[in-house]
């Protein structure tokens, strides 16, 4: 991949996230379930794909790597919150 692609990845990425944040504050707040499902569904493919993408642009000596890296450790940790929240919520723990 180019550098300019990869970019556009990056940017693509970062605009899943938000959604992904959005939806998962709207399903916490208002109930919704189908948005429950939308929003984890988002942080998971958030972290597999930027985990991907970072062991792809280390390989080939890219410096993007760092970031792709980042947000997948934030995608992460918000995952991890997002499913403690629904798990409380649900009476889980």
């Amino acid at each position: 991949m180019d550098n300019k692609s990869i970019l556009v990845l990056f940017g693509v990425l970062i605009v899943v996230f938000v959604l992904a944040f959005t939806l998962s504050i709207d399903a916490i707040a208002n109930g919704n379930v189908m948005y429950g499902i939308y929003a984890f569904a988002g942080f998971l493919i958030l972290v597999l794909i930027s985990l991907f993408e970072s062991m792809m642009i280390k390989k080939e000596g890219g410096a993007m790597s760092y970031w792709f890296r980042v947000l997948s450790v934030i995608s992460l940790i918000v995952l991890v919150w997002y499913s403690t929240r629904i798990g409380s919520h649900a009476g889980w723990w």
